[in-house]
């Protein structure tokens, strides 16, 4: 038992360092192993975050030994989770049916397990088997959060977004409470699929979605800012409509000869947030603000009166 155990820790040791060459060595170095051994091993290659698929492919290489290992060594529950998630990292379709056969022939009611249903959504999901994802999703007893957001990132980022943020709302129903990963999967992927306006619509989330738009690879443009905009109006967050509309107007052409599509109905958009908190000021000082620069109305735009009773 103690030459199993040494190496074993040794191997969860030098994958948690991200050191999984070593840990592999250990691993292939010991004339006994159980099924503890074989979890650290293939649970080590599926938490490498530098050169993940490359990893994912190994340990799913790995499990394929398990199951033909001479010292008949059985996968676990653990085991299949981790299998689970580098067949989703992977993306291969084959792979998550194979593991997903197994796993009916060797558990009863698979889906009757809490992270091994998650893993089964989550890579159906990433492999584009909306279906088969909600099909399980649905026969499952119970659902945390990771189950929730890894459906609704795939409804979402396979161009199901509307369903998907229908499913989203079904959280409240179900006392789930999103965390920043699921909303941020799901603004993500709202983004790919070009329903950004969707996205920014999400209740209660501006904040998540100000931080991505904040941390995004390429310079944010004014449709987007607009579109974050618009939802601060709708969910009457003040704080975060004056921070996004002061962006949004340090975005105005500087020349009043340039186009000035869309300027003053950026003027109007954060002159209504200010009016929607009753500060009169600001909005007078816009309305100022666009006489120096010239900005005229659009037809259908106004700034709201500041004559109103305070």
């Amino acid at each position: 038992m103690f030459n199993v155990l040494v190496p074993t820790t040794l191997i969860h040791c030098y994958a948690s360092n991200k050191d999984v060459v070593s840990g592999r060595k250990v691993f292939d170095e010991m004339p006994m192993r159980n099924n503890v051994t074989w979890n650290a091993m293939i649970n080590g290659y599926c938490s490498q975050s530098k050169k993940a698929k490359d990893c994912a492919f190994e340990a799913a290489l790995l499990f394929k030994d398990m199951l033909v290992d001479v010292c008949g060594v059985k996968p676990t529950d653990t085991t299949m989770v981790c299998v689970l998630s580098a067949s989703s990292q992977l993306g291969v379709l084959e792979i998550g049916a194979c593991v997903h056969g197994y796993i009916q022939k060797t558990i009863y009611m698979p889906e009757n397990d809490l992270f091994i249903g998650t893993g089964l959504v989550d890579v159906y999901s990433k492999c584009g088997c909306l279906d088969s994802a909600l099909s399980i999703f649905q026969r499952m007893r119970d659902k945390n959060v990771l189950t929730w957001t890894a459906m609704v990132a795939g409804l979402a980022i396979h161009g199901r977004g509307k369903e998907a943020i229908r499913l989203l709302d079904l959280t409240r129903v179900c006392d789930v409470k999103p965390n920043a990963v699921t909303f941020t999967s799901l603004f993500s992927a709202c983004c790919h699929a070009g329903l950004v306006e969707e996205g920014l619509s999400l209740a209660g989330h501006l904040n998540e979605a100000y931080e991505f738009i904040m941390g995004m690879p390429i310079e944010p443009d004014a449709i987007l800012w607009r579109s974050s905009l618009s939802a601060c109006n709708v969910h009457e967050d003040v704080v975060m409509g004056e921070k996004v509309g002061k962006i949004l107007l340090q975005l105005q052409p500087e020349s009043i000869s340039e186009d000035l599509t869309g300027t003053s109905e950026d003027y109007v958009a954060l002159s209504n947030v200010y009016a929607s908190a009753r500060r009169w000021q600001d909005v007078e000082s816009l309305r100022k603000e666009m006489k120096v620069k010239r900005i005229e109305n659009e037809p259908g735009c106004s700034l709201v009166q500041t004559t109103k009773t305070p």
